[in-house]
């Protein structure tokens, strides 16, 4: 008798606990099929006429990042690059002096929005995240992102495959659109960040990582001044429309931008800066 009482017991707890089981497993189910909350932040409103402070300032305060042939400085200290010839361009059209704020990438928009420069000129991506934090003008640069690799560390490696895979390590610039291309692509490999592509760069010629992402020409132009060092191995990883970006709630600026955009564009100054800087190796001897 003892013993039935107890099995029975036994039966009854066993099955309470079955249930709760269930009953965890599958609330933690609803949980993870919820969607979960955004952590996109929305970056407030401006108030300011940007166009009539440039004006009465006298100045177009710029943001770039130190990216080649973008903006860099050559060997005699002068920061030039495309970026810099598109922003002295605008500002003498303004009427105005400009004034250069060379930060590294992963500060453009933080300090944009701290009110340190007026506009970012620094070849800046479209992406949905970005756009809730800044207004981007209509786009005046395509880029395409491109794998640089050290020819001794991957030997042989042709395809996206061969670079993604445990031991190989990829270089990118932080904040960049190369740092999540490169973590979407090759998730396997290990993706190391620098804050600017210099550094970035000598790490892939000294045989330190095994390859490096960045805006093309830049990959190209450090395997043309590298042969058998480096190389460009695979088509460009990716296509992005790049737009200069100004505070939220400026139409005003952002319709000027546009408007410049247009007519440089129609022009034809836009793209034969483009061609100098972007499919022309002519600047490299000013590294």
């Amino acid at each position: 008798m003892i013993n039935r009482i107890y099995f029975a017991r036994l039966r009854n707890v066993l099955l309470i606990h079955t249930i709760l089981v269930f009953c965890v497993s599958a609330v933690l189910a609803q949980q993870k099929q919820q969607p979960q909350p955004s952590t996109m932040v929305i970056a407030p409103r401006s108030n300011v006429d940007t166009l009539a402070e440039i004006k009465k300032s006298g100045k177009l305060r710029v943001g770039v990042a130190k990216i080649v042939p973008s903006a860099f400085h050559d060997k005699n200290g002068k920061l030039v690059g495309f970026e810099i010839d598109v922003a002295k361009k605008m500002a003498r059209d303004l009427g105005v002096e400009v004034e250069f704020y060379p930060v590294h990438f992963d500060y453009l928009l933080s300090d944009l929005l701290a009110e340190r420069y007026d506009i970012i000129i620094s070849g800046l991506s479209i992406t949905a995240e970005r756009a809730l934090k800044v207004n981007f003008s209509a786009p005046y640069n395509v880029t395409h992102l491109t794998l640089a690799a050290n020819e001794k560390m991957s030997k042989g490696f042709k395809t996206v495959e061969s670079f993604n895979k445990n031991g190989i390590t990829i270089g990118v610039v932080h904040g960049t659109t190369a740092e999540e291309i490169g973590s979407l692509t090759f998730p396997n490999a290990k993706i190391k960040l620098y804050e600017e592509d210099q550094a970035l760069f000598k790490d892939l010629t000294e045989d330190k990582i095994s390859a490096a992402i960045s805006d093309a020409p830049r990959p190209e132009a450090v395997a043309k001044g590298f042969p058998g060092i480096v190389t460009t191995p695979l088509k460009p990883l990716a296509t992005f429309p790049a737009a200069f970006a100004v505070r939220r709630g400026d139409p005003d600026f952002v319709n000027f931008l546009n408007s410049w955009i247009q007519e440089r564009t129609v022009n034809g100054w836009i793209e034969r800066r483009r061609k100098h800087w972007f499919n022309s190796f002519d600047w490299w001897e000013s590294l």
